[in-house]
């Protein structure tokens, strides 16, 4: 893989290291992001998500949240008893539709996206990355963006 770490512009702009975009698609049936990895520890919950996963799971908000939630340090995260996510049956996501804005922006989280050297620490278990379609850095920052909304 030969891509730079880092580039400018001609007004001396930082450019991101992936400015040539990024090849990325989900692979059917893998749920290796799934898995609780040391680095991913949890699964944050933004505004509207409990709402959605409840009515997805047939369940009161009230319900959801006491069988599936936790608050850590004032956010609402998913509860990780368990080695894997509690929504991953076999090696897919059941509440696929309605999963988070966290799971839906993976793999380009921030952490991930730092420098190459991070983006190849998360090749070593998504098996999704470097396949597919190269895709732009404006879709890269669309699927970014989506991690917070």
């Amino acid at each position: 893989m030969s891509k730079q770490r880092s580039s400018r512009t001609a007004g001396s702009e930082s450019r991101p290291w992936y400015t040539e975009g990024l090849r990325f698609e989900c692979q059917p049936d893998c749920g290796a992001c799934c898995t609780n990895h040391d680095d991913y520890a949890y699964v944050y919950l933004n505004s509207g998500e409990p709402e959605r996963l409840a009515e997805l799971l047939g369940l009161s908000v009230e319900a959801f949240q006491d069988r599936y939630t936790e608050v850590v340090d004032r956010h609402i995260v998913l509860k990780m008893d368990y080695p894997d996510c509690p929504f991953l049956s076999g090696s897919r996501c059941s509440v696929y539709p309605a999963r988070p804005g966290q799971c839906r922006s993976f793999p380009f989280w921030e952490e991930n996206l730092v420098d190459l050297d991070s983006w190849e620490r998360v090749h070593k278990f998504c098996p999704g990355i470097d396949r597919g379609p190269l895709l732009s850095l404006p879709t890269i920052d669309e699927h970014r963006k989506s991690r917070k909304e």
